[in-house]
């Protein structure tokens, strides 16, 4: 009897070692692998006195700046522009008087060459430096050639102009122009109170002077007359005579300006006697 109960017990411990345990844990699934790095904790907001949260300012450079606008100019008067100021105008020389010695040299030699002329009165001029202290008018430059109109000059540029008709002008146009005596100078401007090409400023002309003198026109007995324009692509005699004389004149004259030397002088022969430093000579 006491073997089958101790056959009964131990069939019974197998048997309760044979069934799971009902508590026995299970084990949970993989979870995938998640990002462990910490996540910055924002620092607390200040609190306003009344409790409420202030706004947050927007962070630096994600909200554009408007373009500041400069301010209006005050608005003043505009300053008067000033007055543009004229250049100086160079020291003029009263009138001189001639030297006598040379002035009586002058005046006999004229009538030696024939000219025809009368002297005047001083000319004090219309302001300073012009006028002339012992004017002429001059009708007549030598035998058979005469200045028309009359020119009002100084002795010296009167002499200088009968030197050069005779010397250059009656001779060269026995060559270039064989049959035809010259027998009139167009006066175009003698004495006149004037600045130089007629400018508002500048220095004074020679002809306010009066020792200049501008020839526009030579008459002859025959035919028409020469009328001074630029010449220097004319092939005719007329052209080559032009040039001829124009030229020599430099050797009578200071200043000599031919038609079409610059554009104040197209339609006459300007001749001066201004005495330059060294004796220059200005020949175009």
């Amino acid at each position: 009897m006491l073997h089958r109960l101790m056959i009964v017990a131990a069939s019974a411990l197998l048997i309760a070692a044979s069934q799971p345990p009902q508590d026995v844990p299970v084990p949970q699934p993989k979870p995938e692998q998640q990002d462990t790095t910490p996540t910055p904790t924002p620092a607390p907001a200040e609190t306003k006195k009344d409790g409420q949260q202030p706004a947050q300012p927007p962070a630096e450079n994600t909200v554009p700046k408007p373009e500041e606008k400069p301010a209006p100019a005050a608005k003043t008067d505009e300053p008067k522009k000033e007055e543009e100021k004229k250049p100086e105008e160079p020291p003029r020389e009263p009138v001189k008087a001639e030297n006598p010695e040379e002035l009586k040299a002058c005046l006999s030699e004229l009538k030696e060459l024939g000219a025809e002329f009368k002297e005047l009165p001083p000319i004090p001029g219309e302001e300073d430096g012009c006028g002339i202290a012992s004017p002429m008018e001059l009708s007549t430059v030598i035998p058979g050639i005469k200045l028309e109109p009359e020119g009002t000059m100084r002795c010296e540029a009167a002499l200088a102009l009968s030197r050069w008709t005779k010397n250059v002008v009656v001779p060269t146009a026995k060559i270039a122009l064989p049959g035809k005596n010259v027998t009139a100078f167009g006066n175009a401007s003698t004495y006149v109170c004037r600045n130089r090409n007629s400018a508002e400023t500048g220095k004074i002309s020679e002809h306010a002077k009066g020792s200049a003198v501008d020839i526009a026109t030579m008459t002859f007995d025959k035919g028409e007359p020469l009328v001074m324009k630029p010449r220097g692509e004319d092939g005719t005699m007329e052209g080559a005579f032009q040039r001829t004389i124009t030229t020599a004149a430099c050797l009578f004259f200071r200043t000599v300006l031919s038609p079409g030397s610059d554009a104040t002088h197209q339609d006459h022969l300007h001749l001066d006697v201004l005495e330059r430093k060294g004796g220059y000579l200005y020949c175009r």
